[in-house]
């Protein structure tokens, strides 16, 4: 990941039932070899467009890593991670 984090489509679309679901939710209910080889096929710029892929390529949408995923990106493009001495 880099200064590619960026997501082209804002308004995503998917061939499936469009669901959302919150992350406890998927985490009791996802899984399996599908699941696991749809993740290692994904190859993209940003953590949003990772969550832009899963949902086309699912219907699942997981607004709890929204924001998560936005500071993630933040922080990536930024660069590397500020920590201050005194928390290390």
């Amino acid at each position: 990941m880099g200064s590619e984090a960026f997501v082209i489509n804002s308004a995503p679309s998917t061939k499936f039932d469009a669901k959302k679901m919150s992350l406890d939710q998927f985490m009791k209910e996802a899984g399996g070899d599908k699941l696991n080889d749809l993740f290692s096929r994904v190859k993209t710029g940003s953590y949003t467009a990772c969550h832009v892929a899963f949902y086309e390529a699912t219907g699942v949408w997981i607004p709890e890593l929204v924001p998560v995923f936005q500071k993630m990106d933040a922080m990536t493009v930024m660069g590397k991670e500020v920590h201050p001495q005194e928390l290390r």
